[in-house]
C-alpha cells in the first residue's frame, strides 16, 4: 500500500510541474460560471442546475490527457521498463498511476460545484450532491478508460485523438439524461451502480494489458 501512494505521489509532482495540463480544468467551469453571471438576470435559477451538471461531465474526461502521458506517455519515453525496478509487484504501480488521475479532476470539480451552488437559492445541497456526484463517477469511469486506451496506442498523439470521442459522448449524456437524472429519485445509484462495474472491468482489462507490457 506504502508503494501505492508513493507511485500516485510521483505522478502528481510529474502532473504539477507542467501547469498546461491544468488549463483544461479551469477554462471549461471558469467560462461556465462567467456565462451564468452575465445572463444571471435574464436566466431562471432552473437553468443553473442543468449547468451545474454539464460542468461536472465536461470536466470528467479531462483527466485522459493525464493517463495518456502517464501510460502511453512511458512507452514513448522508453521509461515503461524501468518501473520494473520499483519494489513490489505490478499492481502498485498500475494503481498508483490510476489514483493519482482523481484528485486533480476532483479538486475542480468540487470546487466549481460549490460556486454554482452559491448561485441557487433554495435546495442548493440537493443539485450540489448530485452534480459532485455524476461528475466523480464519470471521472472515474473515463479514467478507466483512458487506461485501456493509454495502454492500447503506441503514442500520447493517439491516446489524444482517441479522447476527443469522450467529449462528444458527454454531450450525448447530458442531452439525454440530465433532466432524468435530477428527477428520479434513483438515477444516483443506478449511475454508481453502472460505473462501479464498469470500472471494475475495464481497469481489470487494462492491468493485464499493462502487465503484459511490463
Amino acid at each position: 500500500m506504502k508503494i501505492i501512494f508513493h507511485v500516485m505521489r510521483h505522478e502528481l509532482r510529474q502532473i504539477l510541474r507542467e501547469p498546461k495540463f491544468l488549463l483544461p480544468f479551469f477554462f471549461p467551469p471558469f467560462l461556465l460560471i462567467c456565462s451564468q453571471f452575465f445572463i444571471l438576470e435574464n436566466a431562471s435559477s432552473e437553468t443553473i442546475p442543468f449547468t451545474m451538471l454539464l460542468c461536472a461531465l465536461l470536466l470528467s474526461p479531462m483527466a485522459v490527457p493525464l493517463a495518456s502521458d502517464s501510460f502511453a506517455g512511458e512507452r514513448e519515453r522508453g521509461s515503461l521498463e524501468l518501473l520494473q525496478l520499483l519494489p513490489g509487484n505490478s499492481s502498485f504501480i498500475f494503481y498508483g498511476k490510476l489514483l493519482a488521475l482523481i484528485p486533480i479532476p476532483l479538486f475542480f470539480l468540487l470546487l466549481s460545484e460549490t460556486i454554482f451552488a452559491g448561485m441557487l437559492s433554495g435546495n442548493a445541497f440537493s443539485f450540489w450532491i448530485k452534480s459532485v456526484w455524476a461528475g466523480f463517477c464519470m471521472t472515474i469511469l473515463f479514467s478507466s478508460i483512458a487506461l485501456f486506451v493509454s495502454l492500447s496506442v503506441k503514442t500520447t498523439r493517439a491516446a489524444n485523438q482517441i479522447s476527443l470521442l469522450f467529449f462528444f459522448a458527454i454531450f450525448i449524456l447530458f442531452q439525454f439524461f440530465a433532466e432524468r437524472y435530477f428527477s428520479i429519485d434513483f438515477a444516483s445509484l443506478g449511475l454508481s451502480i453502472f460505473t462501479f462495474v464498469a470500472c471494475a472491468i475495464l481497469t481489470r482489462i487494462a492491468y493485464r494489458k499493462f502487465r503484459s507490457d511490463l
